[in-house]
């Protein structure tokens, strides 16, 4: 995802749920991404979070859909 990043692209990608994530800008642990609170507007216009392992100052916007494998 960083490689894509510096070269100024947009791109799309699943996360599993069990994946660890911050939306609270580390007022609160990690937690996984199916525990998330989302908001109405968060719902509809994404959350902006980070990833767990990522640099501290590296956020993605994370969407909500219904995928199948």
């Amino acid at each position: 995802m960083l490689h894509i990043e510096t070269l100024q692209k947009t791109y799309y990608c699943p996360l599993k749920s069990n994946r660890l994530v911050d939306d609270s800008a580390g007022a609160k642990p990690y937690q996984r991404i199916d525990r998330l609170d989302w908001t109405m507007r968060e719902a509809k216009a994404g959350k902006r979070i980070k990833i767990r392992g990522f640099p501290k100052d590296h956020k993605v916007k994370l969407f909500r859909v219904t995928s199948s494998t």
